[in-house]
């Protein structure tokens, strides 16, 4: 409501003055409308100089006398006692300016201004006496003729007046406006931003003025509520991070012990039962090593930023050596093939380590009993390719482009094992963005996957 009032008074001042203006034009374009117009300016004192020279032949021939003043304006005498005039010619006196005259008594007389500049005629009443016939002048201005040329003046007058009004709105009213709507739009694009919120400073007492002030105010809160959660995000991941690292030791310990219990037992069906238990142990420990690295990585860790660097050969003889239980017991043989000289790379080893223990994971997991996995490193002209290539089901072509996104895992994986939420691959795919290498994966024909890791040796 504010907002509209300010509004509408500048549109009604603006147009006011515009229309004074568009007026005033077309009667000053010309000498004579200049003329005019300082002679009716001036009618009180060209009347009163009139009638003092006047005054003894008006009063010699009261029946007959008027006269005449610039611009065919006539004069008139009247009887202050009757307030009528003996020429029969003269028009009624104008009752109003008389009682003006009576009433300002110094001077003794009253012109009709506003008719005389608006409406180009008008009338003027001198005292001239208190008693007498010739006691009250009045003189007369017709109106004055509207000719061609002063009515194109007015229509060009109207003409410009429009178009100045319209400059006048735009420039006064519009183009504020415009300019503080444009600020609050950009300032409402970036609200909540910590970095690129500039608040729009419109202090003003209307609408824009307040909405100004509500966005600084819904800023200020989605900061703090952002601030919040960022904080208790960073809260659960330490917590993950630490759970899982107090995990770390017991599924280790549980991991072994069940794989001596496998070596020592004879029962066929407690075989299976410690098998099961096997797995489920080799993946939780997987799973908790895991999450401490996606909580570290969230932290702030990055492993291929700290100047680290791992030893891919040893890495590869760890891995598989570890691996080389779970895949026993799964029924599936997995070989390696290394270089003879130490293949070195940027990266944190045990990040470096963790990516490649869950490719081969997930190829011993994915496998068919009397399956094959085989890790294969090659060092060749400054780069490396580890590859890791199993006999699997594998993944439909389509899928291919989608492994290594954080939770998805292909139908077929469903199926066969429904634990699991494709956090190994995703963990595996980020360690290789950081560290500069590239991860891809390729069908194995008739079937099968080959999982390769791309990058440069130091």
């Amino acid at each position: 409501m504010r907002l509209r009032t300010g509004l509408a008074k500048r549109i009604v001042v603006g147009a006011v003055l515009c229309g004074i203006i568009g007026y005033v034009v077309p009667r000053a374009t010309s000498w004579r409308a200049i003329g005019q117009s300082v002679a009716q300016l001036t009618a009180p004192v060209a009347l009163y100089t009139f009638t003092k020279y006047e005054q003894p032949r008006c009063e010699a021939e009261p029946s007959s006398w008027s006269g005449a003043l610039a611009y065919g304006a006539r004069v008139y005498a009247y009887d202050a006692a009757t307030l009528t005039s003996h020429n029969p010619d003269a028009p009624p006196l104008d009752v109003d300016l008389w009682r003006e005259v009576l009433e300002r008594k110094d001077p003794p007389v009253a012109i009709d201004m506003l008719g005389m500049l608006l409406l180009r005629r008008g009338t003027g009443v001198l005292r001239v006496a208190d008693s007498g016939p010739c006691a009250i002048v009045q003189a007369v201005w017709p109106p004055q003729p509207i000719t061609r040329d002063i009515q194109f003046r007015i229509g060009l007058g109207m003409m410009g007046t429009v178009a100045l009004t319209a400059a006048v709105a735009l420039a006064w009213v519009v183009r504020p406006l415009v300019r503080r709507i444009e600020a609050l739009r950009r300032v409402a694009e970036r609200v909540g931003d910590p970095e690129g919120y500039r608040s729009a400073g419109d202090s003003s007492d209307d609408e824009i003025g307040e909405l100004s002030g509500a966005l600084d105010r819904a800023h200020a809160r989605i900061r703090d509520d952002a601030a919040r959660l960022e904080q208790r995000r960073r809260d659960l991941q330490r917590h993950l991070a630490d759970v899982a690292h107090d995990l770390k030791t017991p599924i280790s310990s549980l991991h072994i012990a069940l794989e001596q219990a496998g070596d020592a037992n004879r029962d066929p069906e407690l075989t299976g039962l410690l098998s099961s238990a096997l797995h489920d142990a080799v993946y939780l420990a997987a799973l908790t090593s895991n999450l401490r690295l996606a909580s570290e990585m969230r932290e702030g860790y990055d492993p291929g930023a700290s100047g680290s660097t791992v030893d891919l050969t040893e890495t590869v003889e760890r891995v598989v050596a570890r691996a080389r239980f779970f895949a026993k017991r799964k029924g599936i043989d997995i070989e390696s093939a290394v270089p003879d000289a130490p293949t070195i790379a940027r990266c944190d080893p045990v990040a470096a380590e963790q990516a490649l223990s869950n490719v081969v994971e997930n190829a011993i997991t994915h496998g068919d009993r009397g399956g094959h996995v085989a890790v294969v490193l090659d060092a060749h002209r400054g780069a490396f390719a580890l590859s890791v290539v199993d006999d699997g089901p594998g993944v439909p072509p389509a899928e291919l482009p989608r492994l290594g996104e954080r939770t998805f895992r292909s139908d077929e994986a469903r199926q066969r094992d429904p634990r699991g939420s494709g956090l190994g691959l995703a963990i595996t795919s980020e360690v290789c963005t950081r560290c500069g290498w590239q991860l891809g994966f390729d069908r194995e024909e008739p079937r099968g996957l080959r999982v390769t890791l791309h990058g440069q040796v130091c």
